[in-house]
Order: structure tokens, then C-alpha cells, then sequence
């Protein structure tokens, strides 16, 4: 019952779904609802159902900051404001999932973000182990960064089953994430106005407790292909790593890898943009950036510029 409680009535004060239902009547009721909510969670795993009532979302639309056109959907970030409820179950089974892909392996040791014991400053720290221990061998290191588009919204929910299947995990919590992933709808809420509601065929929720390891889980095949040791991620973010005795034998490894990268996504329904791919060389020496090679793929050419990485 701790871990109930915890996963909805210590999660925050957050703002309540369509069902208007906020944590603090939750709490006040919870000597006299607490055995219904657990029956309920656990029938619904049992089952494989997720209620409708809990994938009705009021999506409030937030400006991202920093941005320079306004006018450009992508300049904002909708969130879905779930039922509290909800929320807990879907938490509950989202730390449960998150344990368990770690200690089976499902997730690659190089992704980050989203999980148990895993930070970005342990990311950071392999990252920089990598790096220092090629430049002691002699080494060039060449990292290069790819950003999934869209994130939570590019994941299919056919896809995300079959690959839920393949990874192994337990038929009735899979027809439960099928539940939970499909017949969703919204209700958009802009400047104090709400619309009508309205079906949702493809996506994760961003504000659900489970997006974040649904979508990890969606895109662990990228981390084991080639050397997975060199392969590093966080939540959608993606690093490439390189190591050799010169840079544009770094580029053209990077350059398979991310085309390996690329081909893979395509044939899932995902896409990376190209804005937000950089490149940094590590060396010991002087080098200007006019003269350091590129990684160049499919047309777009990925060159190193002047200040800090924005990866991770």
C-alpha cells in the first residue's frame, strides 16, 4: 500500500485532467477509497485495460522558451494533464518497468535519463572517461550528436507493442500499454479556451509518468547496433562516439553509424532533425574548424561551430 500512496499521493500537487479530480481530494478521501483504488489498479493489469476516462487528456499548449518565431507550432510544448489517478497507476508501472529493463538488460548500459541510478552526469562521466582514454592512447575522438524529431509524438503504437513483444515483457502488461497507447483522446486548451474532444491515432502523452521508458524502450534497437559501447543516449537524445588516429577515419565511422541510424528510423516511423545534429572533435594539438572534416549523409553535411555542445 506505500507504494501506492506514494505514486499518488506524494507525487506533487499537480494540475487534474478532464476529470477535475486534484490530488488534495484524493488525499482527503483516501481512508475511505484507498482498497477500491487498489483493486482497481490491479484488475486493470490483470485485464490489460486502461479506463477511457484516464486516456482523456486536456492538453494546455506552453510556449518553449528562447524562441525566436512564435508563429512556428514547434515553438511550443503541448502537455497532456492526466487524471491524478491515473497517473498513479501509470507511475507505478513505469517504476516497475524501469527496474526491470535495467536489471535484464533490455535497456543498453549507455542510456540515460528517465531511469533508476541513471543521471546525466553519468552520462557525462562515461562520455568524458571515453574521451580521455583516447586521448592517453594517442587517440582522436569525434562525437556527433542526432536529435529524435518529435520525440513522444513519433511513436506508434502498433510499433511500440511489436517491439514490447520482441523485448519479452509479460502479455498482460503488454495488452495494458496497447490499452493505454490507443483510443486516447484530447480536449486543447489555448489562452483560457478548451476545445472539443478530439481522437489521437499515434503518439505518447507528454505528461505521463510511462512516456519517458515507453519511448526509451521504442528506441533501444539504435543502441545495439554496431559497438553499443559507443553509442550513448539520453531520453532522445543521441550520441555517436569515435576514436582513431585521425579525424576522417572518426567522420567516416560516424557517417555509417548515423546512416545505420537513419535507415533504421525510417523503416520505424522515426526521424531525427537535422537542425539540432552537431559535431565536436577531441585532440591534442591545433587544428582550425575551416579545415576539420565533416560527417556528411543524405545530403545534409554536419560540420564542428564555434561554442558548447547542447547535447545532452
Amino acid at each position: 500500500m506505500s507504494d501506492l500512496e506514494q505514486a499518488i499521493l506524494k507525487a506533487g500537487n499537480t494540475a487534474p485532467g478532464a476529470d477535475e479530480i486534484p490530488t488534495r481530494i484524493l488525499q482527503v478521501a483516501w481512508s475511505i477509497i484507498k482498497d477500491f483504488v487498489l483493486l482497481l489498479f490491479r484488475k486493470c493489469l490483470e485485464l490489460g485495460h486502461h479506463p477511457e476516462c484516464f486516456r482523456l487528456a486536456t492538453t494546455a499548449i506552453i510556449p518553449k522558451p528562447n524562441k525566436a518565431d512564435y508563429t512556428n507550432p514547434r515553438s511550443y510544448r503541448p502537455i497532456a494533464l492526466l487524471s491524478v489517478l491515473g497517473k498513479g497507476l501509470e507511475r507505478l508501472v513505469a517504476k516497475k518497468m524501469s527496474w526491470l529493463a535495467i536489471h535484464y538488460k533490455t535497456l543498453a548500459s549507455q542510456q540515460f535519463g528517465a531511469l533508476p541510478l541513471r543521471s546525466s552526469v553519468d552520462l557525462t562521466t562515461c562520455v568524458t572517461h571515453d574521451i580521455e582514454s583516447a586521448l592517453k592512447a594517442g587517440q582522436k575522438t569525434t562525437l556527433l550528436t542526432m536529435d529524435v524529431k518529435g520525440a513522444f509524438d513519433a511513436v506508434l503504437p502498433g510499433r511500440l507493442i511489436n517491439r514490447l513483444r520482441e523485448q519479452g515483457w509479460p502479455n498482460n502488461l503488454v495488452k495494458w500499454i496497447q490499452s493505454f497507447a490507443t483510443n486516447r483522446y484530447i480536449k486543447i486548451r489555448l489562452d483560457g479556451e478548451t476545445g472539443p474532444k478530439t481522437a489521437l491515432n499515434c503518439g505518447l502523452p507528454q505528461g505521463s509518468p510511462i512516456s519517458p521508458i515507453l519511448f526509451m524502450l521504442y528506441i533501444a534497437p539504435i543502441f545495439w547496433m554496431g559497438n553499443p559501447m559507443k553509442r550513448f543516449g539520453y531520453a532522445d537524445d543521441i550520441a555517436l562516439l569515435a576514436s582513431s588516429d585521425c579525424l576522417q577515419e572518426n567522420c567516416e565511422v560516424l557517417q555509417a553509424n548515423m546512416q545505420e541510424a537513419l535507415d533504421w528510423g525510417k523503416s520505424e516511423g522515426i526521424t531525427f532533425d537535422p537542425k539540432k545534429s552537431e559535431l565536436i572533435h577531441f585532440y591534442k594539438g591545433h587544428r582550425t574548424l575551416t579545415d576539420a572534416p565533416a560527417v556528411q549523409t543524405e545530403g545534409l553535411r554536419i560540420e564542428t561551430k564555434p561554442g558548447p555542445l547542447r547535447w545532452p
